[in-house]
């Protein structure tokens, strides 16, 4: 229905209800401080909520294409958003500038995570693979390739040393990689 809304984790009830968007709202996230919230939605934007008052502070234009998925860096500063124009964002959350695009996949961008100190951006694709991101200069540093279906998930583990990652129907599994080499270490069925 285009809304986001928000849940009161004691109660069940809904304290507040966001409208803005235009379109189907696939992504949501917190910033790590919880005064913000990102909703990335299939009419191609992103928009920063004040999570206390539920106003919409400021509207992310960029992409081409529906944002599938949106993270904050950990120290709160940077959001990344995955788009059906193959692309990743990174925006400066202050100001809401765009300050880099990452290009590289082939197909659209399903889903985005930062790793733990916030050097790196994992992004899972359409295109059956996973790229990982130097955050400060944009550069793809590694592509990880196995998956034989889209890629809709992707996690850091808490000391970052391992990325998981969850691909759809055809493929069905969730791999676990070695960030520093790259190596897929274990595939779960």
């Amino acid at each position: 229905d285009g809304t986001v809304k928000l849940w009161d984790v004691e109660t069940g009830e809904c304290i507040r209800t966001l409208e803005g968007h235009t379109c189907y709202v696939p992504s949501v996230a917190f910033s790590p401080d919880g005064r913000l919230l990102a909703s990335g939605s299939w009419d191609d934007t992103v928009k920063l909520w004040d999570v206390r008052t539920g106003e919409c502070i400021q509207t992310l234009r960029g992409h081409k294409g529906g944002v599938h998925s949106v993270a904050f860096s950990p120290d709160g500063k940077l959001l990344a958003s995955g788009s059906d124009d193959s692309t990743v964002k990174l925006w400066d959350v202050e100001t809401g500038e765009c300050i880099r695009t990452l290009e590289g996949h082939r197909s659209s961008v399903l889903s985005v995570a930062f790793s733990p100190d916030g050097k790196l951006l994992a992004s899972g694709s359409w295109d059956w693979t996973v790229k990982l991101w130097d955050v400060r200069t944009g550069e793809c540093i590694r592509t990880l390739v196995g998956h034989t279906g889209p890629v809709f998930s992707v996690v850091f583990s808490p000391d970052g040393e391992y990325l998981a990652s969850g691909a759809g129907w055809l493929d069905n599994t969730v791999k676990l990689w070695d960030v520093v080499t790259g190596e897929c270490i274990r595939t779960l069925k």
